[in-house]
């Protein structure tokens, strides 16, 4: 996807699918459903319009994760290998100093109920420009998915504790997820099992969950943010989806498909 814009960060049109082990061994049959008091969600799946609204985010869908000779592929087993997927990040000259270092950054994710696959990348996603849920867009518009959210790495005792003199391997990581999703409003009492799941599948990953309403959250948000901003050079246009003039969007492509 990188080939439709000009944006420093092509880890901003990246997206990851991961084939996790145990989902019902966690969550049984409960799944999260779209919020029907949601008007985000409303658009989606309920009225007449509702289909042709569906009908470009499963066309986006299919394109951000359709098989390529670029994609990668592995077998992810630990913390580490998580966190590796995680890297990446440009200094403020443009260069590549922070590829191997974890990237302050905030992710979106689903975990879809159709094949167990832990989906998600950056929130602040060049792709999400025009589209109406970031979380239907990774779910192919599914009605329901296992859970939903956000989250982000953290060092230990914070980003706002953090100093790049220090060597990633020399601080404990943690990953901080939450059910901050508008389209599938995820049960913040299952948390819990999502933070165990994640713990099943990556050996020694230390999660931290917290609900979309915990100060807690925003505070370690905030820091994450922060850090990128101020020590990474990440631009706060790049923390949110955004286009530029004459740039063209994941939603352009779509609609030009369509046409023909």
């Amino acid at each position: 996807m990188g080939v439709l814009t000009n944006l420093r960060d092509t880890r901003l049109y990246s997206t990851w699918k991961i084939y996790i082990k145990g989902v019902p061994q966690f969550f049984g049959d409960t799944v999260q459903r779209w919020n029907h008091d949601y008007k985000g969600a409303q658009a989606i799946f309920k009225g007449p319009t509702s289909i042709a609204v569906r009908s470009g985010i499963m066309a986006g869908h299919h394109m951000l994760y359709a098989r390529t000779v670029s994609n990668g592929f592995g077998v992810i087993t630990s913390a580490d290998d998580l966190f590796k997927l995680l890297r990446g990040g440009l200094c403020r000259d443009g260069s590549n100093a922070f590829e191997n270092r974890i990237k302050p950054a905030v992710y979106t994710y689903v975990i879809a109920e159709e094949d167990n696959t832990f989906r998600f990348s950056e929130t602040g996603a060049a792709f999400f420009v025009n589209f109406a849920s970031k979380h239907a867009l990774h779910s192919n518009c599914a009605e329901s998915v296992v859970y939903g959210g956000e989250f982000h790495p953290r060092p230990e005792g914070g980003w706002e504790n953090f100093s790049d003199c220090t060597d990633d391997s020399g601080v404990r990581w943690e990953l901080v997820i939450d059910n901050d999703s508008g389209t599938y409003s995820p049960n913040p009492d299952m948390l819990a099992k999502v933070a165990q799941l994640l713990e099943h599948n990556f050996t020694g990953i230390n999660v931290v969950a917290l609900a979309e309403d915990d100060p807690e959250l925003k505070k370690s948000v905030d820091a994450c943010r922060e850090y990128a901003l101020t020590k990474r050079g990440v631009k706060s246009t790049e923390l949110e989806p955004h286009t530029t003039e004459g740039e063209e969007t994941l939603s352009d492509r779509v609609s030009a498909l369509k046409k023909t």
